[in-house]
Order: structure tokens, then sequence, then C-alpha cells
């Protein structure tokens, strides 16, 4: 595996090139005196589908007549009119093409003036059941009828959100379903979701109006598109205009305001199946106020398989889908929770520009250090912990949760995601992995859902297969010492360390407990690092405008802890010396509309911002004053301080007045001495050394605990094995060359 050098290596470099390339918040028109084409809003390597959008940006006072415009040595000039503005009110001077008739591989669109060749791109299309650069497709891949029935024994089908639903026989191997536009509306008087509506042409009188953000009175009236992209089952819907309820690049609906909320799905479980729902597009709130939303099963991580790059490069396809329909979006901003938090932020890090601004909630930073805590409470304390005589508040304080419930009850009910046994509902039982009755059936691992990124190898171990071929897992507890913290805090017995660590063991590619300790794959390490599966502020994380709003649920039980809003804003610091564009908001309840205010007023002053100025400064002067680090009381009283973790309170986290309000706790790793970003995954090790205990030990346990770390214990003041900074953005896994990892 090699990353091939390229101009967006560099995350600057890169942020550069994506401001240039995703929407027209930047085309003045020729202000530099040459003509470019370029596509809009995807980059001319990733196009998909057979037609995209092309900008032609001339010096100012061209004529489109003066030009001649070709694809392939063919006329295409009569696709091109001139551009819209922009919706910031700035006029454009460019002329828009959407380009049909492309065919799979390269292709070069030329623009002559007066008998002069004056610009020239080469685009590149992909097939619109893809990949692009998310690699070969997963197989065996499950479409919505090869899904195991409901619970009443109905077949799965996916629900329009208009009282009807796709499902059925798909048209080919891809899960093809014919695109489908439908119409709903809401009345005045309801807040709602909108209702069926039966011809744009039959709006009814009492039809809702509302005022979009832009200051616009429309009717609530919604074009809801529905289709395939990329095996996925996506939608996307925006208000449209009774009298042109079919939009098109060049005449953008008043009631859309140029925005485009694309939404997240949460949980994190394996692919290999269509899924049956979207992070949800039918938002009347945000429909109401003017913007667009869009989403797809892909999108949704308990149904993509965690699979970040694959939730990538369907997002890109699905927003080209939907710029050729209404025309390139002003900007695109993430929305969701959880699972859909990790999409959006490693999106952000390893594929900048695909989201402009991003709105997690409940957030965790990845998928595989977040299963760095949640496994090893689920297959090593929470059983021994239960099998002793220990009282809640030792078993508490030895992960560091709020409550012991965090571990014993939130986190033990979670589906097993890093080994292959327990598969999504969906996934008929007769096709899951079972080592005994079905050794090659699917493996329900995410990381066999990701082999495209990790690769495979073989575990000769594994019975009764005498050499089976498994995805390889980063994953890894050599060395970490359980409870240390606890221990120097003189919160458990020596005892209790020292039987802690003899007994809590390990577990086996197959997820299976065993006495020894977790070994994790050299080369998934290294793969985990370099291609931003972990997310740090070394990529494109640290050049996009974050606000997170944070529910408090500490002492619910829930696992949703808000420690991990920390752990991710600590990486920001350690890599960049500061998290200024991650902004964290925390309350006792649900987010409110400010964040999305917000990050549109944050966006449109960066949009507007022309300056060659560093992405960073730019995106720090665009921030809007009033948009501050604070948190929300139960009566709604704003307590404005930054957000702060104390490392050295991890047992009475309550400095700040914020903290005090919703302290933040912990996770095992931390507790065993890690550090707050929580992202070493295999520890160095060195010799024991009584200095770093605060407890005294006898000879006798001093050398019991010698045998219990042959090897050594956990050295966290130095990086994880394998830990290297990403290696670049945009990383492809094919069938893409472009930076192909």
């Amino acid at each position: 595996m090699h990353f091939a050098d390229s101009p967006i290596r560099n995350p600057i470099v890169l942020a550069m090139f994506a401001a240039a390339t995703w929407g027209l918040a930047a085309c003045g028109g020729g202000g530099s005196g040459e003509t470019t084409l370029r596509t809009v809003p995807t980059p001319a390597d990733y196009v998909s589908g057979g037609e995209t959008l092309v900008l032609l940006e001339a010096p100012g006072g061209a004529d489109l007549e003066d030009f001649e415009i070709t694809l392939n040595g063919g006329d295409v000039r009569s696709a091109f009119r001139p551009a819209p503005s922009d919706r910031l009110g700035r006029e454009s001077h460019a002329f828009l093409g959407l380009v049909e008739g492309l065919a799979e591989g390269t292709n070069t669109i030329t623009a002559t003036r007066r008998g002069v060749e004056v610009a020239s791109l080469s685009i590149t299309n992909y097939p619109i059941e893809g990949p692009i650069f998310s690699g070969e497709h997963l197989q065996p891949y499950l479409c919505l009828n090869d899904l195991s029935p409901g619970g009443n024994g109905e077949p799965r089908r996916f629900s329009l959100g208009n009282d009807e639903t796709l499902g059925g026989p798909a048209q080919d191997a891809s899960c093809s379903y014919p695109t489908r536009v439908d119409y709903l509306y809401r009345a005045a008087g309801e807040n709602g979701s909108p209702s069926p509506l039966a011809s744009p042409a039959s709006l009814p009188a009492n039809v809702d109006l509302v005022v979009t953000s832009l200051g616009d009175t429309v009717p609530f009236m919604v074009r809801l598109e529905t289709g395939t992209i990329n095996r996925a089952i996506y939608q996307f819907a925006a208000l449209v205009d009774p009298a042109n309820p079919e939009p098109d690049p060049w005449n953008p609906p008043v009631g859309w305001n140029g925005r485009l909320i694309y939404t997240f799905g949460g949980g994190c479980e394996a692919g290999f199946f269509q899924g049956t729902a979207t992070g949800g597009v039918l938002r009347a709130d945000l429909l109401a106020s003017g913007y667009a939303v869009a989403s797809s099963t892909l999108n949704v991580n308990s149904q993509g398989g965690c699979n970040d790059p694959l939730s990538a490069e369907t997002t890109m396809m699905v927003k080209e889908r939907f710029a050729e329909t209404f025309g390139p979006p002003l900007y695109t901003i993430g929305n969701g929770g959880s699972g859909g938090a990790m999409q959006q932020l490693l999106i952000a890090g390893a594929y900048p520009g695909i989201l402009d601004g991003i709105l997690p909630t409940l957030t965790f930073p990845d998928a595989i250090t977040n299963f760095i805590d949640a496994t090893e409470c689920s297959h090593l304390l929470r059983p021994y912990l239960n099998e002793t005589a220990l009282d809640e508040e030792t078993k508490r304080v030895i992960g560091g949760w709020a409550v012991w419930a965090t571990c014993d009850r939130s986190l033990a009910a979670r589906p097993n995601r890093v080994a292959p046994y327990d598969c999504p509902a969906v996934i008929p039982e007769s096709q899951a992995y079972d080592p005994a009755t079905n050794p090659t059936g699917i493996r329900c691992s995410i990381y066999d859902g990701m082999r495209n990124v990790f690769g495979t190898r073989m575990y000769p171990e594994i019975e009764p297969t005498p050499v089976s071929e498994f995805a390889r897992s980063p994953h890894d507890n050599v060395g970490v010492q359980y409870g240390l913290m606890a221990l120097n805090a003189g919160r458990i017995s020596n005892e209790v360390f020292l039987d802690l660590n003899e007994r809590v063991g390990g577990w086996d590619i197959d997820g299976r407990w065993r006495p020894e300790r977790t070994t994790a794959d050299p080369d998934a390490l290294r793969i985990a690092y370099e291609t931003g599966r972990v997310t740090s502020g070394t990529g494109g994380l640290a050049i996009t405008p974050v606000i997170e709003e944070r529910a408090y649920r500490d002492f619910t039980g829930d696992f949703h802890t808000s420690y991990y809003s920390f752990v991710t804003r600590a990486r920001l610091i350690r890599d960049n010396g500061h998290a200024d564009n991650y902004i964290m908001i925390r309350r006792g309840g649900t987010p409110s509309p400010s964040s999305l205010e917000m990050m549109d007023a944050w966006l449109k002053n960066l949009a507007l911002d022309e300056s060659a100025d560093p992405q960073i400064t730019r995106i720090m002067r665009a921030k809007p004053p009033e948009l501050l680090e604070s948190c929300w009381d139960e009566e709604g009283v704003q307590m404005v301080e930054p957000q702060t973790f104390d490392e050295g309170s991890l047992f009475n986290n309550t400095a700040g007045r914020c903290n005090a309000l919703f302290p933040p706790h912990t996770g095992p790793r931390m507790v065993a001495g890690g550090p707050l970003a929580n992202d070493i995954l295999k520890c160095q090790l060195k010799p024991l050394d009584r200095a770093d205990y605060g407890a005294l030990f006898t000879d006798e346990e001093w050398a019991r605990l010698g045998r219990i770390f042959l090897e050594g214990v956990c050295d966290w003041s130095k990086p994880g094995v394998g830990q290297v900074p990403q290696v670049g953005t945009w990383l492809s896994y094919g069938p893409s060359p472009v930076n192909r990892y």
C-alpha cells in the first residue's frame, strides 16, 4: 500500500481546492482575465451517473455565443446558460451547463473562443452504482427483498414518508429501484410532518405559508425525490414553487435558501445490506426555513457498516444528484448524533469539502476508539466485576463512569461490533457467520465491513477452519493496567487491582474471551492512523467549522457520555495547539435551532471572505461574535466559559460552573492512565516502576504484578505503536487512481 504524491496532500492546500470546487460561493466570473472550466459541486475526478454540472468562468463581458464548448469533440454549448446568483446577493458572470452523455472513464470538455482553445478540463465519470473511491463493493450485499422479514413477518420495505413504501425485487444486482418524485404539503395551523399531495397542480387553498431564512413567504409545498445511488436508497427534499414544481439548476425555487442540510443516522454495525431508512429528510422545521435536506440509507451508520469512506462517497454522489436538480448548494451542513456524529467528524477529517460545516450531537470521535472503552466494558470488565463481591461504587471507579449502569446495562446491551457474530436483525441468520456451521458466512464486525481499508490476513488459530482469512483488527490491551488511577487515588485496594489485571484477559479475532491479552494486527494499527479512521487534528477536521451541542446523559447510565466531546477536542488541541474551530455547547436537554443559525451565519461570513489568508484564519474571522462556548441550565440561563476537562480530577471533575452543572466522567482507558485524547490503540511498554504507584506494594504483591505484566506496562507518555500522522486526505481505496492508498 502507498499514498501517491498529490497537490492536495496538505490539508490547507486541500481547503483551497475545496473552496474552489464545491459551490458557486466564489464565482465572481473571470476576475483574473482567464477562462476556466470546473465541475460543481463534485471534483472532476469523481463525477458519477453520466452527467455533471460544469461551470465556465470567463472574463467580464464575455458572451456565451463567443464560445464553442465540446465534450469529447461533440458540441455541448446548448447545455450552458447564465449561472444564477449565489443567494448571497452577488451576481454571477459565469455560465453553468448540465453536461450529459459522459462516457465511463475519462472525458474531455474544451472551451474555444474565436478559434483559440482557452480552457480544457478532464472529467472522470463513474457508474451511478459506484464505487468511486471507497473500494470494491462489499459482497454479499442484500437488497430490500433479500432482508429477513420484520417482526410481523412482512418483507422489509423503505418508507417514502408519504404513506407509501418502496420494496419488492430490485431491478439489478446493484439493488436499483426506479427514481420517483412525490409532492407533499402542510396545511395552515399544522406543525407536524407534511401530508401527501396527489398532484402539485391540486395544492389545497389552506396550504401553510412559511417565511424562509431569507425572508421569503412561500407555500409549504415540498418536492421529495427518491432513488438509488451507490446501491443506497437516497432522498432529498426542498420547498418548490407551485407554478414550477420541477426546478432546474438555472431556476432554483424561491423557497430554497440555497443551503443543503445532510443528515446522518446513528448506530455502528456491519454493512452488507441496503438499509430501510435514511438519516431523515422530511424535517418540517428545516424545510419550512428554506433548507433542502438530503440523506441515504448508507449514511445511517447502523446500515452503512460504520464505513465512513463509503458514507463520504455516497454523500458526494447524492449531493451531485441534488445539484443537478436544484443547482449547486452555497454550502452543505452535516447534522446527526452518535453514529451520525462519527460520520460527520470522519468525513470532515478525511474528505474535507463534502461538508462545509458540521453539527454533531452525542459525539463519539470515531468508531474504532469508541470501541476501546465500550468493548473492554462488555467483553472484559463487566464479566469480571459481576463475578466479584465488589460494591457498585468500586466497579464504577474502575471504569470511570458516572454510574455502574453505564457499563452494566447500557454498554452491555449493545451488539458486539468488534466480533463477527452479532449481525443486524435484517441479515438472515442462514447467511451469518458461525465458526462451526457457516464459517464462510457474513462476518458482522465493523472491520470486516471495512476490509477494503484494513485488508485481511490469515488467522490459523480459529477453529474449525484450519486457516481463516478475516479482516485485520487494531484492538489491543497488552500492558493496560485497569483501575490504575483508582488505585493511586485510594479508591480500590491492592488486591482488587492485582486480581482484576490478573484475570481480565482479552479476546481473539472472533471476539471470544481468552486469558491472554488482546494483540493488535500491526498493519491494522498503522492503517487506522494514517488513513484517518482515527480522527485527529492533522486532517481536514482542523479546517472545518464545528458546533457541537452535547445533551448531558452521564448520570442516566446512557453510553453517550460527555467525556467523548472532550476526547475529540483534545486531539485537535494536541495536533494544532488549539480547537478554535470547534465550539462546544452543553445543555441538559436536546439541541436548539440556534446552532444551525450560528453555523449558517458562520459559513455565510466565510463564503463572503474572498481573501487569500490561510483557511483557519478565515474560519476564525468568520465565526459570529455571539457564538461562544457555554452551557445552559434547565431554566435556560446561559453560562459563558471555555469548556474544559480537568485531567487531574478524574473522580471529581467539577472545575468551573459548567462542569459543576454537568460534570464529565471518563472511561476505562483513562482510568488506566491513558491520555484524554484516548487514541492509543496499542501502547508502548516500559518496565514496572514503584514510583508510578500511589499504593505501597509488599514484595510479594510486587512480584505478582511483575508476573501479570511480564512484557512491561503502558508508557502513556509516548505515542501508540503504529501511531503515525494521517498521510493525507481524499484517499482512494479504488477504483479511482487519484490519491490511491
